[in-house]
């Protein structure tokens, strides 16, 4: 097999997007290891990361048909397991258990210093591209993703239809995955 960095992404994405298994394959093998330290990095835990790479590798054959082989691959893979992380975080962080474990971690493990990691690039990027946003935009999106409010709750809040929500929701994540492909 060829070395996998030699693999072009645009021509894989294309030959996925036709539901081809190999070139799902030659992708799972360059991106999982690069995935499973992201997540890892986050989540401090070799299951919860491997489970976080499999649903995003999941996610991009059942999204296949909708991939965009002239956009970047690798942000967008980034994009959906950053938010499967903080997913699974926010319901972590809502276990005592899981509260203990992680300040155990940080209060006596050594963490590793990298410099400017894939993960640090993107938490930037998702920052920029947030921060871009119309205010009300900006506001609808945040009140979903910050303070984990459900779109019929935020329709409420702002006296707005759901559908309004879920328009808003979707046109933020057009544009950070846009933003992101910039990468």
């Amino acid at each position: 097999m060829k070395e996998l960095s030699g693999y072009n992404d645009d021509i894989l994405v294309s030959e996925l997007k036709e539901s081809d298994a190999g070139a799902f394959d030659i992708l799972f093998h360059k991106y999982n290891d690069k995935l499973f330290s992201f997540s890892f990095s986050l989540l401090k835990n070799n299951e919860d990361s491997k489970e976080i790479v499999q649903e995003a590798f999941l996610r991009i054959w059942h999204k296949r048909k909708e991939l965009d082989p002239h956009k970047s691959f690798k942000s967008f893979l980034f994009t959906i397991s950053y938010n499967l992380i903080m997913d699974r975080l926010r319901l972590r962080l809502k276990d005592k258990e899981y509260r203990k474990f992680l300040e155990y971690y940080f209060e006596y493990k050594e963490t590793e210093i990298r410099s400017e990691s894939d993960y640090e690039i993107l938490k930037k990027e998702i920052v920029k591209a947030v921060e871009e946003l119309p205010e009300k935009r900006k506001y609808i999106f945040k009140l979903s993703r910050e303070d984990e409010l459900s779109h019929k709750e935020i329709a409420e809040k702002l006296d707005i239809k759901v559908k309004t929500v879920e328009n808003q929701i979707n046109l933020a994540l057009k544009h950070i995955k846009g933003r992101l492909s910039k990468i």
